[in-house]
């Protein structure tokens, strides 16, 4: 209350930016004020959210105007007015979740399982851009009968707890679905009927200390309410149940017949595609033995580079380049992209402050944005000795490569990781995952071999290349490729 009683000090009289006359203060939130107001212009009322002082506030600001989801609040402006960030919604409409579903009662599993799908669906683009939620409940929920529900609170989690705490936002979505399936906090859910042992599951795991994350928690959700019948319609709506006739049974008998006769073929079909899959891959399994009877670990073919120097492969920027890891094959051992869920510059020997407020710009997959380093005298950044970007994996993942995109080259990069809790004297106490290597080309692929699972992966900084007298390194894009635990 005292960080809020301070935020409208600041506001010089109810009106901001000339234009939203403040009306009825909202229940507080973490890291913001909230008001109902007037637009002067459109005279219609709106949402003003005051946020509070905090070094991450800008960064903050900047990713909650770039979100854009059904079930997250638009902005529709935002700005600075004096020393007070502001940004405007639209006016909430609809009823709060709890109130709809004390109308209605319980839900069916199908019903909570589509309903916390569409949940978990915002909170994964909140957690990608590197935001927090931090009120998720089913008074902050809207329900109505034209679209998906709604989280109208602003994701400013951040602001009021440290950053980069996606769990919460998961564990409290466990516990909305526990709500909406009226299940008691002392009940153990695989004794609750009517509660499938994998909803059950699944909501244990996103309760406990290491939850999924809200991308994986909305893909396990969606096959669950998939794997329900009938199938889950709008929240507050019965589904349709025909008049059975005799006419209808007979044509649903045949209709069942038909699909007993095309399942069977779709099987036969997929049967013999594997059979010819698994011939071609023992083909070229003896290919490789009749070349070498061993092999060490997991080889990287590298076509049509321009060098290959210790763990680094530069290409050329104007021409894009092949990479391929060959290691066995299956669903638990193919690298593919990792998503990265959240970013922060490290700085342990200077002021710990390295441009944090673009770093989300490293990972947006846009190379028309990015991540810049201070600019220095020396290329050596002093007596820093580095400085670092902490990237925080979705999922625990064996790193198989990384792929950067730097202006300008010459950069001295080295990679580090840890799985657990990450170490503050950076890159001290962090694993090494490859030595330095000195980046030569705008497009480069830091390749990694034979390392354990990781959560966060270290990017350190030792040596900036020089640009116009200075020493300065930009990051446009940042791509993490492996294999994630239990894939």
């Amino acid at each position: 209350m005292p960080a809020q009683c301070s935020t409208l000090r600041r506001v010089s009289s109810r009106v901001i930016a000339r234009r939203y006359t403040l009306e009825v203060p909202e229940a507080p939130a973490p890291g913001r004020v909230v008001w109902r107001a007037r637009d002067a212009v459109s005279g219609g009322v709106v949402i003003v959210t005051l946020l509070d002082e905090h070094p991450q506030v800008d960064a903050t600001l900047a990713a909650l105007v770039a979100v854009r989801h059904p079930s997250l609040p638009v902005v529709l402006d935002h700005g600075v007015d004096g020393v007070t960030r502001y940004l405007v919604t639209p006016a909430r409409a609809g009823q709060t979740a709890r109130l709809r579903l004390a109308a209605r009662g319980q839900l069916t599993g199908a019903d909570a399982a589509a309903l916390g799908a569409a949940i978990a669906d915002a909170l994964a683009t909140l957690h990608e851009r590197g935001l927090v939620q931090g009120v998720v409940s089913l008074d902050a929920l809207a329900l109505d009968e034209t679209g998906p529900p709604r989280l109208e609170d602003l994701a400013t989690g951040g602001l009021a707890r440290p950053a980069d705490q996606p769990d919460d936002d998961v564990r409290a979505l466990a516990a909305i679905l526990r709500e909406v399936l009226t299940i008691p906090d002392d009940t153990n859910l695989l004794e609750v009927p009517g509660l499938t042992p994998r909803f059950a599951g699944l909501l244990q795991s996103m309760a406990s200390i290491n939850p999924p994350s809200a991308a994986s928690a909305r893909d396990a959700l969606r096959r669950i309410g998939d794997g329900h019948q009938p199938p889950a319609g709008p929240i507050g709506w019965e589904p349709f149940v025909p008049v059975e006739t005799p006419e209808r049974e007979q044509g649903e008998r045949r209709n069942r017949g038909l699909k007993v006769l095309v399942g069977a073929l779709a099987i036969t079909v997929v049967v013999l595609a594997v059979i010819a899959a698994v011939a071609v891959v023992d083909r070229r399994d003896a290919d490789q033995r009749a070349i070498t009877t061993g092999l060490p670990g997991p080889v990287t073919v590298v076509v049509d580079t321009t060098t290959v120097e210790g763990g680094v492969t530069t290409e050329q920027p104007t021409t894009e380049q092949l990479t391929t890891t060959v290691a066995p094959t299956g669903a638990s051992h193919t690298p593919r992209p990792i998503r990265i869920v959240g970013i922060t510059p490290l700085d342990p020997a200077g002021d710990r402050k390295e441009n944090n407020e673009d770093a989300h710009f490293a990972i947006d997959h846009s190379l028309s944005t990015g991540w810049s380093t201070e600019v220095y005298k020396k290329s050596t950044l002093g007596n820093k000795g580095g400085i670092g970007l902490a990237l925080r994996l979705a999922l625990p993942s064996r790193v198989t490569r990384l792929v950067l995109r730097t202006a300008p080259v010459g950069a001295t990069i080295a990679l580090y990781a840890v799985r657990g809790s990450e170490p503050a004297t950076a890159p001290r106490g962090w694993t090494t995952l490859m030595d330095p290597v000195k980046v030569e080309h705008q497009r480069a692929v830091l390749r990694i071999r034979h390392r354990g699972p990781v959560k966060t992966v270290l990017i350190w900084i030792s040596g900036l290349p020089s640009e116009r007298g200075a020493y300065v390194l930009r990051i446009n894009d940042i791509r993490v490729i492996g294999v994630p635990i239990g894939a």
